[in-house]
């Protein structure tokens, strides 16, 4: 099927997860900006996890964006991968009220983790769908993600306050799209070409 309708349907949900997290910050306790205050590891747990969805939503443009057809797999992969980013609103907001507390942080991470191993199974279907399954390599920043994101789940509630600080590092180390991302892609692009022009010379 053309990704046009998985396109819309991505950023349908991603536009909602993002509005949900708006709305479950609720106000301050108050009308003093010591209130404010009090609200400071929810306002940052927000800012962290807008920008993780938000740095998703451009990578996902990026791997589909040579794509002209999708197949079985990539669509289930997709609808799970956005299941998991689903959850974000929720994780964001426990941890939130509980920024140290060991379930909320293990979760919150836990669904970081989770989100960027399905994210990276369906680039590598993406390539595989288009030819370039020898060509796809986990880069030093993928395998960095994965790495920190899982250590975070796994023991980032013993120093909550170090992960939350070196997920966020990571997370924007993603602000900048990899100049690579689309390699896997771009040369079996180019060998249909050729094979479409060798075919009307003949």
């Amino acid at each position: 099927m053309s990704k046009s309708r998985l396109e819309a349907f991505s950023d349908g949900v991603l536009a909602i997860i993002i509005t949900i997290m708006v709305l479950e910050l609720g106000l301050p306790a108050g009308d003093k900006f010591g209130d404010l205050w009090a609200l400071g590891p929810t306002l940052l747990g927000y800012l962290l996890s807008f920008f993780f969805v938000a740095i998703y939503w451009v990578n996902h443009h990026l791997i589909f964006h040579d794509v002209e057809t999708v197949n079985l797999k990539i669509l289930w992969c997709n609808i799970i991968w956005l299941f998991i980013i689903s959850l974000i609103p929720f994780t964001t907001a426990w941890a939130g009220r509980y920024p140290s507390a060991w379930a909320p942080v293990t979760v919150y991470f836990a669904d970081m983790a989770l989100a960027s191993v399905a994210f990276h199974v369906m680039y590598y279907l993406i390539a595989c769908e288009h030819g370039g399954k020898k060509s796809f390599r986990l880069d030093l920043r993928s395998i960095v993600s994965l790495v920190v994101y899982t250590l975070a789940a796994g023991v980032g509630a013993f120093c909550p306050i170090a992960a939350y600080i070196v997920v966020a590092a990571v997370s924007l180390w993603w602000i900048v799209p990899k100049k690579k991302i689309k390699k896997a892609l771009e040369k079996p692009a180019e060998s249909v070409e050729k094979i479409e022009s060798d075919k009307s010379e003949s």
